[in-house]
């Protein structure tokens, strides 16, 4: 019953990365109906590690927001750690 909610928020996550690589995503929400439910969203990047962001929060629609936030973080990270090692070698250095 959630199908259209997951596709919108999967579709507001790669739109909102607007990376060229390609990009496979998966969601799950586990104890669905009890007090201890997690929802996660694992997303693999060409060039980056898995990545993973989770959310305990109860209402669906907010949990969802919740870990396209944080992965949208976590790449934003990653991306910024790999430009800055990648730029290394075109900064001036003290050493002569």
């Amino acid at each position: 019953s959630d199908r259209r909610l997951l596709d919108s928020t999967l579709r507001q996550v790669v739109n909102r990365l607007a990376l060229d690589a390609p990009i496979e995503a998966e969601i799950s929400i586990k104890d669905r109906g009890s007090s201890d439910i997690k929802t996660t969203l694992e997303v693999w990047i060409h060039g980056l590690p898995r990545l993973v962001a989770t959310s305990s929060l109860q209402d669906v629609r907010a949990a969802l927001n919740d870990v396209s936030a944080k992965m949208v973080a976590q790449i934003t990270e990653s991306a910024e750690r790999r430009e800055s090692m990648n730029n290394r070698q075109h900064r001036d250095t003290i050493r002569s």
